[in-house]
């Protein structure tokens, strides 16, 4: 817990000197609920929020994962790295402890971006408050394991953040975070479902709107789960602590 609580604590400080997180992480995907939920609703019937808050909601959790990845490579640029290195910690503690702040930053966001898609937007909340939390915490497992095999691929910033937004936007808008999925190309609506956007998207929207419980996202969980599990072993031996990361593009 010390450990944990030293990493927190860098994290915050690091928070604190960067507004660009928050205006990105809360302030962009609120704008694009604004701007488009009155049009979605002419689109597919009823409150349009109901697609634009579930949407961006999972579409700007998953760039939490650009921001942990950026931060990593600070610590690099700054030698602060050296020093987590020297601790004798094991490789997958170190990468559990690069991977708990912003776990806990991404569940609050989506959190946060779903109360006030209620308040603001008129999104409706009709299922069970425990299944919307379980597939929060869900969502954010799976992406935060995503971000740490993208930071174990890349050698320096701008890749990891080009490969970030290459991910989130492609996985986002095929897997119905953007447009509904039924209204999405006929070629795509089969690849839907590989991404993990797509099942969590249509878990939100069964608990939002169609009054969810645990029971009936059982298979979104499943599916979610499974891709966390996956890609957090894939980090866990991929992620190598003495690699060396730069902040320069080459």
């Amino acid at each position: 817990m010390t450990i944990t609580w030293a990493f927190v604590r860098k994290e915050l400080a690091t928070w604190r000197q960067d507004p660009t997180l928050f205006v990105f992480l809360f302030a962009a995907p609120l704008l694009m609920q604004a701007l488009l939920s009155d049009a979605f609703s002419g689109i597919i019937g009823g409150t349009g929020a109901n697609q634009t808050v579930p949407g961006f909601t999972v579409m700007f959790g998953f760039y939490v994962m650009m921001f942990m990845g950026t931060s990593h490579y600070r610590e690099h640029a700054s030698g602060a790295w050296s020093l987590v290195k020297a601790s004798g910690l094991s490789r997958a503690t170190m990468a559990i402890q690069l991977a708990i702040p912003y776990f806990v930053l991404s569940s609050a966001q989506m959190a946060l971006l779903i109360l006030t898609g209620w308040w603001l937007f008129g999104a409706t909340v009709n299922g069970s408050l425990l299944a919307l939390a379980v597939l929060i915490l869900t969502i954010a497992w799976a992406a935060i394991a995503l971000g740490l095999v993208l930071i174990s691929l890349t050698r320096n910033v701008s890749a990891m953040q080009n490969l970030c937004q290459l991910v989130v936007l492609g996985m986002g808008a095929m897997g119905g975070a953007v447009v509904p999925v039924r209204l999405m190309p006929a070629w795509d609506r089969p690849l839907a479902p590989l991404t993990p956007q797509y099942w969590a998207v249509d878990g939100m929207q069964r608990v939002l709107a169609q009054h969810g419980g645990l029971v009936s996202i059982g298979p979104n969980l499943l599916v979610l789960v499974g891709w966390a599990c996956v890609l957090s072993i894939i980090a866990t031996f991929a992620f190598d602590p003495g690699s060396q990361r730069r902040v320069a593009i080459r």
